[in-house]
Protein backbone atom coordinates (compact mmCIF):
# COMPACT_ATOMS: atom_id res chain seq x y z
CA UNK A 1 0.00 0.00 0.00
CA UNK A 2 2.72 2.66 1.05
CA UNK A 3 4.87 1.41 -2.29
CA UNK A 4 2.04 2.65 -4.26
CA UNK A 5 1.23 5.95 -2.28
CA UNK A 6 4.91 6.67 -2.97
CA UNK A 7 4.82 5.62 -7.06
CA UNK A 8 1.56 7.66 -6.93
CA UNK A 9 3.43 10.94 -5.56
CA UNK A 10 6.28 10.67 -6.69
CA UNK A 11 4.91 10.73 -10.62
CA UNK A 12 2.63 13.22 -9.34
CA UNK A 13 5.48 15.63 -7.76
CA UNK A 14 7.72 14.67 -10.76
CA UNK A 15 4.15 16.39 -13.38
CA UNK A 16 3.76 19.45 -11.00
CA UNK A 17 7.85 19.99 -10.73
CA UNK A 18 7.83 19.92 -14.75
CA UNK A 19 4.77 22.19 -14.96
CA UNK A 20 6.13 24.87 -12.08
CA UNK A 21 9.68 24.66 -15.02
CA UNK A 22 7.46 25.53 -17.92
CA UNK A 23 5.77 28.18 -15.65
CA UNK A 24 8.76 29.74 -14.22
CA UNK A 25 9.56 32.37 -17.02
CA UNK A 26 6.07 33.70 -16.62
CA UNK A 27 6.13 33.72 -13.42
CA UNK A 28 9.48 35.27 -12.90
CA UNK A 29 8.85 38.41 -15.85
CA UNK A 30 5.66 39.14 -13.80
CA UNK A 31 7.75 39.29 -10.99
CA UNK A 32 10.32 41.14 -12.25
CA UNK A 33 7.80 43.98 -14.09
CA UNK A 34 8.66 47.97 -12.74
CA UNK A 35 5.90 49.07 -10.62
CA UNK A 36 6.42 52.27 -11.18
CA UNK A 37 4.67 52.51 -14.41
CA UNK A 38 2.70 55.81 -15.03
CA UNK A 39 -0.60 56.33 -16.81
CA UNK A 40 -4.12 54.52 -16.32
CA UNK A 41 -3.53 52.34 -19.48
CA UNK A 42 -0.23 51.21 -18.43
CA UNK A 43 -1.09 50.62 -15.05
CA UNK A 44 -4.15 48.50 -15.96
CA UNK A 45 -2.27 46.71 -18.54
CA UNK A 46 0.23 46.11 -15.47
CA UNK A 47 -2.47 44.51 -13.19
CA UNK A 48 -4.01 42.46 -16.27
CA UNK A 49 -0.26 40.80 -16.73
CA UNK A 50 0.00 40.30 -13.05
CA UNK A 51 -3.45 38.54 -12.85
CA UNK A 52 -3.07 36.49 -16.17
CA UNK A 53 0.28 35.20 -14.31
CA UNK A 54 -1.85 34.02 -10.95
CA UNK A 55 -4.59 32.58 -12.65
CA UNK A 56 -2.76 30.95 -15.44
CA UNK A 57 0.80 30.11 -13.43
CA UNK A 58 0.57 30.03 -9.51
CA UNK A 59 -3.04 29.15 -8.86
CA UNK A 60 -3.04 26.03 -10.86
CA UNK A 61 0.66 24.82 -9.22
CA UNK A 62 -0.31 26.13 -5.99
CA UNK A 63 -3.31 23.62 -5.51
CA UNK A 64 -1.77 20.85 -7.50
CA UNK A 65 0.93 21.15 -4.57
CA UNK A 66 -1.69 21.74 -2.01
CA UNK A 67 -3.38 18.87 -2.63
CA UNK A 68 -0.51 16.50 -3.33
CA UNK A 69 1.08 17.65 -0.10
CA UNK A 70 -2.51 17.42 1.71
CA UNK A 71 -3.05 13.58 0.34
CA UNK A 72 0.30 12.65 1.72
CA UNK A 73 0.02 14.60 5.02
CA UNK A 74 -1.88 11.58 6.88
CA UNK A 75 0.45 8.77 5.88
CA UNK A 76 3.33 10.56 6.72
CA UNK A 77 2.36 11.93 9.72
CA UNK A 78 1.58 8.11 10.85
CA UNK A 79 4.87 6.99 9.88
CA UNK A 80 7.04 10.48 12.06
CA UNK A 81 4.56 9.14 14.95
CA UNK A 82 5.22 5.81 14.80
CA UNK A 83 9.14 5.73 13.88
CA UNK A 84 11.94 5.75 16.23
CA UNK A 85 15.34 7.81 15.13
CA UNK A 86 17.57 5.06 14.15
CA UNK A 87 21.09 6.25 12.47
CA UNK A 88 21.69 2.61 10.89
CA UNK A 89 18.95 0.69 10.57
CA UNK A 90 16.26 2.50 8.68
CA UNK A 91 14.02 2.07 6.06
CA UNK A 92 14.76 3.31 2.69
CA UNK A 93 11.27 3.27 1.07
CA UNK A 94 9.85 5.23 4.55
CA UNK A 95 12.83 7.76 4.39
CA UNK A 96 12.28 8.76 1.00
CA UNK A 97 8.70 9.06 1.08
CA UNK A 98 9.15 11.40 4.33
CA UNK A 99 11.57 13.45 2.44
CA UNK A 100 9.63 13.74 -0.73
CA UNK A 101 6.46 15.89 1.56
CA UNK A 102 9.30 17.11 2.79
CA UNK A 103 9.68 18.76 -0.67
CA UNK A 104 6.15 18.82 -1.41
CA UNK A 105 5.92 21.07 1.40
CA UNK A 106 8.67 23.67 0.93
CA UNK A 107 6.98 23.67 -2.76
CA UNK A 108 4.25 24.73 -1.47
CA UNK A 109 5.76 27.07 0.81
CA UNK A 110 7.57 29.01 -2.08
CA UNK A 111 4.52 28.79 -4.50
CA UNK A 112 2.68 30.90 -1.56
CA UNK A 113 5.52 33.02 -1.31
CA UNK A 114 5.52 33.73 -5.37
CA UNK A 115 1.98 34.41 -5.01
CA UNK A 116 1.38 36.77 -2.22
CA UNK A 117 4.69 38.64 -3.54
CA UNK A 118 2.53 38.87 -7.43
CA UNK A 119 -0.26 40.01 -4.90
CA UNK A 120 1.48 42.59 -3.11
CA UNK A 121 3.13 43.58 -6.33
CA UNK A 122 -0.34 44.16 -7.75
CA UNK A 123 -1.33 46.12 -4.67
CA UNK A 124 1.48 48.59 -5.38
CA UNK A 125 0.38 49.70 -8.91
CA UNK A 126 -3.68 50.84 -8.30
Amino acid sequence: MLNDIISVSGLLLTLATFLFNLAWPKISHAINLEENVSGDHAKKRFREEIDRVILTAILPILIAFMLLFYVNLPSAFKIIASSKLVLWDFDPGITLYIFVVYALLALLVFNFYLFFRLIGKRRKCK
